[in-house]
């Protein structure tokens, strides 16, 4: 969280307070574009509730593509063997153990053997003593070097959607708005209840994560982060939609009683989280007019979604030398 700021009304509570700086994808996922729009106690809720939870499951993508953070490390993230549940740890260019292994085989209360499995040299002769001192042993010890010339198949579970995240994913719509709009419009009576769900949610969720009506969002080639917000006029209705990574895809009621005297066209922004620039394509493009309950409740079956996420799967994977960490359970 960036400790300066500067005081105006921050676009969340409403309130005149002293604003922080938002990205408005979270820069753990690559994001660069920000803006102080939100005071710092709605940034540091944010942060620890919602975006916290995106971070968790998607951030794992920033790491095995090496991206570039503003701030900070990409993160190690837990992975296991398949063969035999072993759990390692990947930090975007190698694999480690998470943790070193001590088995100790006893006959009739009497040391058998003990298999000692560390992760450094240094680490293997600091446990071979704490050991010896423990169970007051002595001799030699035989020391192999484990070597695995790979590839290793593994797989790591996260998820792509639940409450939290889809509140996530209304916020970077919102903070986009934010961005766009006059300060008049953003903070008017029609966007309050899309205010109240980023910052409580509430019974019915107003994002959805949506592979139906939403293949726009994605050229299914590169791993682009891409936002766009359309307004449907006849309906009163703005909409917003939200792809990750060119796979994770959402849909956003952000409005259903906006009234506008004029026509605007789509607000759009993407970018290439691996080479730190922003796209630029047709400025009047709108994406297709979804009624409410395409936006919140998509039908699509299991399979479709599966395949869909197969999809971006491929893209992810033509950017990853050893794409062997990025095998996805797509079956649940």
């Amino acid at each position: 969280m960036n400790i300066q700021a500067k005081q105006g009304k921050c676009f969340s509570c409403c309130q005149q307070k002293a604003l922080t700086e938002e990205h408005i994808i979270p820069q753990a996922l690559g994001g660069k574009y920000s803006a102080w729009i939100y005071c710092k106690d709605c940034n540091d809720n944010f942060g620890r509730e919602i975006d916290s939870e995106l971070v968790k499951n998607l951030g794992y993508f920033s790491t095995i593509l090496e991206i570039d953070r503003d701030r900070g490390k990409n993160q190690p993230y837990d992975i296991s063997v398949v063969k035999d549940s072993t759990e390692l740890t990947h930090d975007g260019k190698k694999l480690a153990r998470k943790k070193p292994v001590v088995k100790i085989e006893k006959v009739d209360d009497n040391i058998k053997s003990i298999d000692i499995r560390a992760r450094s040299e240094s680490e293997l002769d600091k446990i071979i003593e704490g050991v010896k001192r423990k169970y007051k042993l002595g001799g030699s010890v035989k020391k192999i070097y484990e070597e695995h010339p790979g590839p290793t198949d593994t797989k790591r579970d996260f998820v792509f959607d639940n409450s939290l995240i889809r509140r996530a994913v209304a916020k970077i719509v919102y903070s986009l708005i934010c961005i766009k709009l006059p300060e008049s419009y953003v903070l008017s009576v029609p966007f309050d209840n899309i205010r109240e769900y980023i910052r409580f949610g509430c019974e019915k969720d107003l994002a959805a994560a949506n592979f139906t009506h939403t293949d726009f969002m994605t050229d299914y080639t590169r791993p682009l982060h891409k936002i766009h917000i359309s307004l449907n006029r006849c309906n009163n209705l703005v909409a917003g939609f939200v792809c990750l990574f060119g796979t994770f895809r959402y849909t956003v009621l952000v409005s259903d009683n906006f009234e506008s005297l004029f026509e605007w066209p789509g607000l759009d922004y993407t970018f290439d989280p691996v080479t730190s620039r922003e796209i630029f394509g047709n400025p009047n493009f709108k994406a297709p007019e979804l009624n409410v309950n395409q936006l919140i409740s998509p039908r699509h079956s299991k399979q479709f979604v599966l395949d869909e996420l197969s999809k971006g799967h491929k893209i992810l994977e033509s950017y990853i030398e050893d794409y062997q960490f990025l095998k996805m359970e797509l079956d649940h």
